[in-house]
């Protein structure tokens, strides 16, 4: 996460009712979502930035990925790399 920036937290409503909440930063290569402790902060995924992307259009396909994630599974997910935490 070197040089990365903070965007901003980033929230969503589930098909159950439930939210899920995660904190943004963004570098040059990948925006990167988790959560922050009193440890620090703990990712969770990132998504890779394409050339031909803005950082709001790679802000969308992220959240996008993360709804079909929680919603219809992680096997149906496009562009986020996610770790054990999710």
């Amino acid at each position: 996460m070197s040089g990365a920036k903070y965007v901003g937290p980033i929230e969503f409503q589930k098909n159950d009712g439930d939210y899920e909440y995660f904190e943004i930063y963004s570098s040059k290569e990948r925006v990167i979502f988790g959560s922050a402790c009193n440890a620090g902060f703990l990712e969770s995924g990132y998504i890779e930035r394409e050339e031909h992307e803005s950082l709001d259009e790679t802000l969308q396909e992220m959240l996008a990925d993360l709804e079909v994630y929680y919603n219809d599974g992680p096997q149906f997910v496009s562009r986020i790399v996610c770790n054990e935490r999710m």
